[in-house]
């Protein structure tokens, strides 16, 4: 079962892009999961050979480094995964939460009243009191 990729030339929204990176790990780790299965599977055909005597003491051992090199370049990149994981959720926790909103206003000059109406955004995270902006 292959997963429905989006267009990586398509435009992304920051939570998409970080939804799309969370993605990417998983199916890193899907596949290295595949790679040690197959390791798995050919260290019990090893041992399999090796009792019925169809290989060698020595061929036994350079079969099993090759498993050992494998498996450590497979928890190499588990461990480079984790730290692109990490990296990806702190991201994501520091994120600010910005909203959306409609502002209107209204001025009068000269017995002239002019209305004005745009998008505003602001940052949950930081947030100014109407003391805050009297006082300067």
């Amino acid at each position: 079962m292959e997963p429905d990729l989006p267009d990586p030339n398509g435009d992304f929204t920051q939570p998409e892009a970080l939804t799309q990176l969370l993605l990417s790990i998983a199916l890193e780790e899907v596949s290295l999961a595949h790679v040690e299965n197959a390791e798995g599977e050919k260290i019990q055909a090893i041992v399999d050979a090796f009792e019925a005597g169809d290989i060698g003491f020595q061929q036994t051992l350079d079969l099993q480094d090759s498993v050992n090199d494998t498996l450590k370049t497979t928890i190499k990149k588990q461990m480079l995964l984790q730290f692109k994981l990490e990296d990806v959720l702190d991201f994501k926790e520091r994120e600010p939460r910005v909203i959306q909103n409609t502002a209107t206003i209204t001025a009068t000059f000269n017995d002239e009243s002019v209305t004005a109406q745009d998008i505003a955004f602001y940052n949950t995270n930081t947030t100014t009191s109407i003391q805050e902006v009297s006082k300067s």
